[in-house]
């Protein structure tokens, strides 16, 4: 009798479960693993030789080549001369975006900056890297 009740207890408590994450409810979560995955266009770009105090865009083009959605919780630059814009909807499956990189350059010279998201795959940090030249 003991093992009928605790048995179906715990069917019940799977079903509900079930459809409770089938329907995104409190039990849904974030993907993550192997089934989120981005595939880059490039994470280096060289923008060559720009102006001082004229802010310069990037754009970092990335696919979503896994089967669940990516969602990017975090975007840092290496520094604050660096603006990041960036998608805040989940990425679907299949789609394509972009993340664009906002460079205002105050100090002449070589720069190589960095900018490091965190989303919801495996390899949950994916840094991007921006290099030139500054002149006045």
């Amino acid at each position: 009798m003991k093992r009928i009740i605790i048995l179906t207890i715990l069917t019940i408590f799977c079903l509900n479960n079930t459809v409770s994450a089938q329907w995104g409810g409190n039990n849904a979560t974030l993907s993550s693993g192997k089934d989120a995955n981005v595939q880059w266009e490039k994470t280096i770009i060289d923008i060559g030789t720009i102006k001082q105090y004229n802010p310069t865009q990037a754009i970092f083009q990335f696919k979503n080549i896994g089967g669940k959605p990516i969602i990017i919780t975090n975007a840092k630059g290496s520094c604050g001369c660096t603006d990041i814009d960036y998608p805040k909807k989940p990425i679907l499956p299949g789609e394509t975006t972009e993340i664009v990189v906002t460079y205002d350059a105050e100090i002449t010279g070589v720069f190589n900056k960095t900018v490091t998201l965190t989303m919801n795959i495996e390899k949950s940090s994916q840094i991007l890297h921006l290099k030139g030249i500054v002149v006045k």
